[in-house]
């Protein structure tokens, strides 16, 4: 059932606004780069892209070891399952991290959950690179996937809620793609440290202290970023959060009509969010349950869309198509990573041009579309005899083709979305959610891809084949758009409440002389 919303919610949710332009004393330039304040801004939050650099470096880097034998033997040469195992225990952590993030940056803010994350990063980057044996290296992996949680709740929030209003869609958009930037790093550490001259034992110990390297350098900066004003604001700091907004969205006016528009919102908000910052909100509450059941949604079909399968079962899926030689596995997928950081990077970039829900949906139209051919010709090679090599390199094209058309829309909205249907009282408990249904669905995935794959080989595409579909009827009958909102404008699309939308809405009569750029929809103005 599609969920029911008023005519004026819905009327906005088909025609949003365009992004809120200030005609106060200070306009923002057309180029953030000659504006000093976005200038400022943009600064940390690429310290904060930091942090998923981070993540995307801690998640790959078992993977890598698997072609050191040293590692192997370090853990006692561990059998297929046993490798499962230590590859899981980083998502376990992960999933126990959730709750303590959100708490943690909800009670003591946005900067101290960062902080404390970077904090069990280099501790667990410690104690991994001194590990010995299959224990300790578990126990030091467990302390990454915790850390790994106060990033992706701490980081989002406080990206989206310091952003200035004209640029937070493109820059939360842009998170999750530094995932793959620290992917590839790794891989190219990994391989380096197998080539230098150096102890075999530190070819795999050397990339694990790496993994403190970039928390070393964010941890002493977090002292001097900014703070989210929202957070400022649920604190009864309202000078300071008003400080923040002017320093780096009108150069230090506070005076300025963008300013007091964004200060105002955030009032309003705060004060429609009093009774309803505890968990149970999430689900007593019906504009919740929808968001929560979004989020959920939008998690799960990230994971199951049979994408995960192609990427974490990499090798497998190659050597069922019969490309076996090492050389050909590893250039294949070293050009696959840096297409997937590509195109991740152009969808977050067309994420504020075409608008979230039609990224999704074309994302998920494309994957479909391509999952025919793919499967078709993974069928005609399991079953040609002598194997067909044309067949093989299509369905290579096909594998690099599913993976744009998922890092499209997949990748960049996946923690950008999320930090906008949410409002302020729920972004952090929202991101855990989000967060532990992951961890779940990757655990899941570890344990049953690999027995289905050796099971039925290509037969299993057919199922994620039909996922989509359903998943793509999801996306169209749920997710809203919410190109063109300021933030907490976005309430406007899950609350019915009149006095929410009112409330709002008297914020522009209030404040003099703020226009938007005219909507044009249909050729018209």
């Amino acid at each position: 059932m599609i969920f029911h919303r008023s005519a004026h919610v819905r009327n906005q949710a088909l025609h949003p606004p365009s992004a809120v332009v200030s005609t106060g004393k200070h306009v923002p330039t057309p180029a953030w780069y000659t504006d000093a304040g976005l200038c400022k801004m943009m600064f940390w939050c690429a310290c904060i892209f930091g942090a998923q650099v981070c993540t995307g470096f801690d998640a790959t880097l078992t993977a890598n070891f698997q072609s050191f034998k040293v590692w192997k033997a370090d853990m006692g040469s561990p059998t297929p399952s046993q490798i499962g195992l230590i590859s899981m225990i980083y998502f376990l952590g992960a999933f126990c991290g959730g709750l303590p993030s959100a708490f943690v940056t909800d009670r003591f803010g946005r900067r101290i959950g960062l902080a404390v994350g970077q904090v069990f990063i280099i501790t667990g980057a410690a104690f991994q690179a001194g590990s010995h044996g299959r224990g300790q290296y578990m126990g030091s992996r467990f302390l990454l996937g915790f850390g790994i949680a106060f990033n992706t709740c701490a980081g989002p929030a406080l990206l989206s809620e310091i952003a200035h209003p004209r640029m937070r869609g493109t820059l939360v958009s842009l998170f999750n793609p530094f995932w793959y930037v620290g992917s590839i790093i790794a891989a190219w550490t990994c391989f380096g440290t197998s080539h230098f001259p150096i102890t075999q034992h530190w070819a795999w110990r050397m990339p694990s202290l790496f993994q403190a390297f970039i928390p070393c350098i964010l941890l002493p900066l977090i002292k001097f970023m900014p703070e989210s004003p929202r957070w400022l604001f649920s604190q009864g700091r309202k000078e300071e959060g008003l400080a923040i907004l002017a320093r780096y969205h009108a150069n230090g006016d506070a005076n300025d009509q963008l300013v007091l528009k964004e200060s105002q919102e955030i009032e309003v908000a705060m004060q429609q969010a009093s009774e309803g910052i505890s968990w149970k909100a999430l689900a007593t509450n019906g504009q919740n349950r929808k968001r929560i059941f979004i989020v959920t949604t939008m998690t799960l079909m990230t994971l199951w869309c049979m994408q995960n399968v192609l990427t974490y079962y990499f090798v497998p899926v190659l050597k069922s198509i019969g490309i076996t030689a090492t050389t050909a596995q590893t250039g294949i997928n070293g050009g696959l990573n840096i297409v997937n950081l590509i195109s991740s990077l152009i969808g977050a970039f067309l994420a504020e041009r075409v608008g979230r829900r039609k990224l999704w949906m074309g994302s998920f139209m494309a994957m479909i579309t391509i999952a025919v051919p793919f499967i078709t010709l993974s069928a005609v090679f399991a079953q040609s005899n002598p194997k067909n090599t044309n067949t093989a390199y299509g369905v290579v094209v096909c594998l690099f083709l599913y993976d744009i058309a998922y890092n499209v829309a997949c990748n960049p909205l996946l923690y950008s979305y999320p930090t906008e249907i949410m409002p302020f009282y729920m972004r952090s408990k929202g991101l855990a959610v989000k967060t532990m249904v992951g961890q779940v669905a990757l655990i899941i995935n570890m344990y049953v891809n690999p027995i289905a794959l050796a099971a039925i080989g290509y037969h299993y595409y057919i199922f994620f084949l039909g996922l989509n579909c359903v998943w793509l009827t999801l996306i169209w009958m749920f997710f809203p758009e919410t190109k063109g909102y300021a933030l907490e404008e976005l309430a406007m699309l899950f609350d019915d409440d009149a006095n929410v939308i009112d409330a709002l809405g008297n914020v522009d009569s209030n404040v003099d002389q703020v226009t938007t750029v005219p909507l044009v929809f249909d050729g018209k103005k």
